[in-house]
């Protein structure tokens, strides 16, 4: 039985996917958010790469030429990520400095080590 997605819990896909494909930065940069700005800006921008990434019903983005690897586009559709950004907002609008700060890392964290399951249980084919 799997366990329902949350808006973190998808955030953390969005960035396991960016990470699976080599482009860490994204995770750095939550990772290093300090306040409610850093973070949010973070997020945008993860979500703006999943974007370039995912457009037109695209499916698998390749990572590896050379093995012809590449990951599966998180399935979300745009009024998913618009509901996941404002329940984020939600959450650490009223939230302490230090706990958005905890937030950041642990999502961090998490989409890091999320990747090789990405890679290997969400890998496909490009041809």
């Amino acid at each position: 039985m799997s366990t329902p997605k949350t808006p973190l819990s998808e955030i953390v896909d969005v960035l396991a996917f960016l990470g699976a494909l080599g482009d860490y930065g994204y995770i750095d940069r939550l990772g290093n958010a300090i306040d409610e700005v850093t973070f949010m800006e973070a997020i945008r921008d993860s979500i703006r790469a999943y974007y370039t990434n995912c457009l037109d019903g695209k499916k698998c983005v390749e990572y590896d030429k050379a093995r012809k690897a590449g990951v599966l586009c998180p399935d979300l559709k745009s009024d998913q990520l618009e509901k996941i950004v404002n329940s984020v907002l939600d959450t650490i609008s009223n939230a302490s400095k230090v706990d958005v700060i905890k937030l950041s890392r642990k999502i961090a964290l998490q989409a890091y080590a999320k990747i090789p399951v990405v890679r290997e249980n969400q890998g496909c084919k490009t041809e």
